[in-house]
């Protein structure tokens, strides 16, 4: 699978080696830096444009139907981003290498969204305090984010799925967990507030965002998710502000 880095919402595909003797042949662009601060508590790199990683804070995840269309999918799936450990230190993000010790997990924070989990081998994540292993000091790990659509709980009108988890060290490195991050997939590639998905967020957009909140069944998946401004998965009045926001910003 792919992953590409998308300047407003997505990230998603494609697979590229950063350049620079210093850098990993395993690392991975689109995947999540997993490292700890000097205090010695576990923590992940925001994006950074010279060595780009997966933000959870600013990317969204691109799932793909399985099987692929025509036929129906029974789920949608992921494995990117990934979890990594080998990115250099940035110590503008007070960011640092994990030592020697480490035995990393990611456990849920809390429940997940109705139909998602995260698997890996025999472990799930569904539930708060659900956790399944990432790896040592140099892990560089691949988890499954599946959608099934056979749940009763699943819900197609929802666009966006998503997770809040921590990172917990069981090793004998003992840091602190991190703070509580979430990680957002969704089925299609979006720019919140484009609705009309010309690549600007403008004062075209307005009447399609009204036509999507007022009647969100009638629209395409890619109306729903660019109108989903507040990412929460649907498009309600709380998205109003957050759109008006971004509207003033480019306006």
């Amino acid at each position: 699978m792919t992953a590409k880095l998308h300047v407003h919402i997505v990230l998603g595909a494609s697979i590229t080696l950063l350049a620079g003797a210093d850098q990993l042949l395993g690392q991975h662009t689109g995947d999540i830096a997993v490292g700890r601060s000097a205090a010695g508590q576990l923590k992940y790199k925001p994006f950074d444009a010279n060595y780009p990683c997966f933000d959870p804070a600013a990317g969204i995840g691109l799932l793909i139907p399985i099987p692929d269309p025509p036929a129906p999918p029974t789920s949608w799936r992921a494995t990117d981003p990934g979890f990594d450990a080998n990115f250099d230190p940035a110590p503008e993000y007070d960011f640092y290498s994990l030592a020697y010790g480490a035995a990393i997990y990611l456990v849920a924070y809390e429940d997940m969204t109705p139909a998602f989990r995260v698997r890996y081998g025999s472990a799930n994540i569904r539930y708060a305090g659900d956790s399944l292993p990432l790896g040592s000091d140099v892990l560089h790990r691949h988890v499954q984010f599946i959608v099934d659509c056979d749940d009763p709980a699943y819900d197609p009108l929802r666009t966006l799925w998503y997770g809040t988890f921590i990172l917990d060290d069981r090793g004998s490195t003992q840091y602190a967990d991190s703070e509580p991050f979430t990680i957002r997939l969704s089925i299609v590639e979006c720019v919140a507030g484009d609705v009309t998905g010309d690549g600007t967020v403008d004062f075209e957009d307005i009447n399609p965002f009204v036509a999507v909140m007022v009647n969100p069944a009638a629209a395409t998946v890619a109306e729903r998710c660019a109108a989903d401004v507040d990412r929460d998965g649907y498009v309600t009045f709380a998205d109003i502000n957050p759109f008006v926001a971004i509207l003033s910003a480019g306006a």
